[in-house]
């Protein structure tokens, strides 16, 4: 029956729509594996992870023979996969951004076979995770999803001004349409700015130049202006620089914790105003950034925070393909104190600098202060490249509601998958006498999720929802 109703969609698919070019994928939202046979028996030959399409073959029963972007082929169960129509005669894309790399595949680590001057025009072929295909001097190329505009080649309208976010929460989507994968979440009162529409969906400007695409249904026009963001320096004597790359000459060099606003983001370079007025560019990855540090609740009475970066100095921890685990932790670390502190919140740091720290100075820092919460961040790694997802560890009882409290806001996080409360037999918390958590927010050694971590909307997201989780253990 599934099989007749799948065939009947198609037909009529193509009936309504004759002058395009159709194609049937299966978008995945979790990993799932790809088999030689359709049989939970046979042989895994690959897999897929969230945010993946794959091109649809044939249906049979329970099952889907498909064809993945790197020309595998094999089975995977329908039961995990949403079944999407693309039509890709009516969708382009163009750079945003001058020289945008054109790699072999979709990813970072893969060659570069040239690049797209920024506003050119390129046909889509199809999509993987944060990474998009087109047509590049005769073979596939891939660039970052990121750092282009979709655009329609039918019904679409400029659009321009600034809109406010009318729901509780508004999913921001790589492209347009609700099967695709959700890049982050904008609460009620957000304000956008709008740089065009198409059909029902409005491409937008938000979050110091992060952009993606929205239903417009839940915007509406406002005299709102978008808040201003903030850059705050992670390392001493950080390089400013006069363009975005680092081929552009230094103009100054910035102290550790010095804050610049936020002008607009280009690849991975925030375009900053200094004291005197004039632009210049840092790097995305040597600071961390502010644009919305509100928290809710606000605490009124003093409470204590201590938050450790794990890691430091001579120890990286993880090694993700581009990413040190140290690095990471501090970045994240920095921008949830940032948060608590506009809460009210008293932060002590274990460090704030890429310093090594031993275990037992990190949790005598915790006694020191006798601190309301102790909650040190860390990044996963394993032998399993296909391993994801977050997990919250405690070692007594007594941990439970802090673990609970972060853990429940994590929790509601879409873009990774949930591990869990675990025992988690760490130094830090077994000889720790105040309440504390270890939290592993995504694995370094999954390259998709690698990528996923370091970008902005994670980092402000899960940034938050620790926060909050924090500021709801304290009340």
């Amino acid at each position: 029956m599934k099989r007749t109703i799948f065939f009947m969609a198609l037909f009529f698919i193509a009936i309504l729509i004759p002058h395009t070019v159709s194609a049937t994928n299966a978008l995945f939202e979790q990993t799932v594996n790809v088999r030689s046979q359709p049989f939970l028996s046979s042989t895994i030959i690959a897999q897929v992870h969230q945010g993946d399409k794959a091109a649809i073959r044939e249906n049979q029963d329970d099952w889907l023979y498909v064809e993945l972007t790197t020309g595998e082929k094999g089975w995977v169960a329908s039961r995990f996969a949403t079944i999407t129509t693309d039509t890709e005669s009516e969708q382009t894309i163009q750079s945003t951004v001058s020289d945008l790399q054109v790699r072999a595949g979709p990813g970072k680590e893969y060659k570069t076979l040239g690049s797209i001057s920024q506003d050119s025009e390129w046909n889509v072929l199809n999509s993987e995770g944060d990474w998009i295909s087109i047509e590049y001097n005769d073979q596939t190329g891939w660039v970052a999803s990121w750092l282009v505009n979709t655009v329609s080649q039918e019904n679409e309208q400029h659009s321009g001004g600034n809109k406010e976010v009318m729901t509780q929460l508004l999913n921001v989507r790589v492209m347009p349409g609700t099967e695709n994968r959700i890049l982050s979440q904008l609460p009620l009162g957000t304000v956008v700015e709008e740089m065009k529409t198409e059909n029902n969906w409005s491409f937008i400007r938000y979050d110091n130049g992060q952009t993606g695409w929205v239903d417009s249904t839940y915007l509406q026009n406002t005299d709102k202006k978008e808040e201003e963001g903030f850059a705050t320096i992670l390392y001493h004597a950080t390089n400013i620089r006069s363009g975005p790359g680092l081929s552009y000459p230094v103009i100054q060099q910035a102290a550790i914790h010095e804050r610049y606003q936020i002008v607009e983001k280009e690849g991975d370079w925030f375009r900053i105003l200094l004291s005197d007025g004039r632009s210049a560019y840092v790097a995305d990855w040597i600071v961390t950034t502010a644009s919305n540090f509100s928290t809710s609740p606000t605490l009124k009475s003093g409470k204590t925070v201590v938050l450790d970066a794990g890691h430091g100095g001579f120890d990286s921890g993880a090694l993700g393909i581009t990413t040190l685990e140290k690095i990471l932790t501090l970045k994240t670390t920095i921008t949830i104190a940032e948060k608590l502190k506009n809460a009210g919140v008293e932060v002590i740091l274990t460090r704030d600098d890429d310093t090594f720290i031993s275990l037992a100075e990190r949790t005598m820092t915790s006694e020191r202060y006798q601190a309301d919460a102790f909650i040190s961040i860390h990044f996963d790694s394993t032998v399993d490249p296909t391993a994801n997802g977050t997990t919250t560890y405690y070692y007594e009882n007594g941990d439970m509601p802090l673990a609970t409290s972060i853990h429940t806001e994590i929790g509601d996080d879409t873009s990774l998958r949930d591990r869990g409360i675990r025992f988690g037999n760490y130094y830090v918390l077994r000889n720790n006498q105040q309440p504390s958590v270890l939290l592993e927010l995504g694995f370094l050694s999954n390259p998709w999720e690698e990528q996923l971590v370091n970008k902005a909307t994670y980092q402000n997201n899960i940034t938050t929802e620790i926060s909050n989780g924090i500021l709801a253990f304290l009340e």
